[in-house]
């Protein structure tokens, strides 16, 4: 595996950080957060999968 990643593989990432810390500010979680967590997920996953390789 080499390192060279392209730009949307960093920015999955970085989206996946952020929206993660955003949800573990609080020390608590609601089920909504959980399903929202889930939808960036699948939309991360829907990108990636009709991405041109």
């Amino acid at each position: 595996m080499d390192l060279r990643f392209t730009s949307m593989e960093v920015v999955a990432v970085a989206v996946s950080v952020w929206i993660m810390s955003m949800m573990s500010q609080d020390g608590e979680t609601h089920w909504m957060e959980s399903v929202q967590l889930l939808a960036v997920y699948a939309i991360l996953a829907l990108v990636f999968f009709f991405l041109p390789h």
